[in-house]
């Protein structure tokens, strides 16, 4: 695989951070294959909350885009929250299409400029979510 990511529970929330590139790859079927596992192991270990924190270089054509939203739906589930934040600022745009396409699909997915703006929220969705 083109991405390497590590997978961390920090307590409130599962903490993905991916590095690599997605120069010469099929873009979409990475990132899902990555969603599948992250999937997998916040319903393993109870998770609704990500940070997903991307060192990725190269761009997201729009049309993968649109396919990594459709792809992840059946993945999902309601209470799921996911944080996403871009170090690379090229692909800011993308990121704020990929955002309107997520909430266009019922997924609570956000978009943050910083990890600790993107934490902050999800310890905020995570307070209220308490009983």
């Amino acid at each position: 695989m083109a991405y390497q990511y590590t997978i961390t529970d920090c307590g409130e929330y599962l903490r993905l951070e991916v590095h690599g590139s997605r120069k010469g790859v099929d873009v979409a079927r990475e990132s899902l294959t990555m969603w599948k596992e992250v999937a997998d192991t916040c319903q393993k270990q109870q998770h609704n909350l990500i940070l997903a924190v991307f060192y990725l270089s190269g761009m997201r054509s729009l049309m993968d885009t649109f396919n990594i939203v459709e792809g992840v739906q059946d993945m999902l589930w309601p209470e799921l929250a996911i944080a996403y934040v871009d170090m690379d600022p090229e692909n800011r745009e993308e990121n704020t299409m990929a955002e309107q396409s997520a909430m266009i699909h019922g997924i609570n997915f956000r978009t943050f400029l910083s990890e600790e703006s993107a934490s902050s929220w999800l310890k905020a969705m995570h307070s209220t979510s308490l009983h």
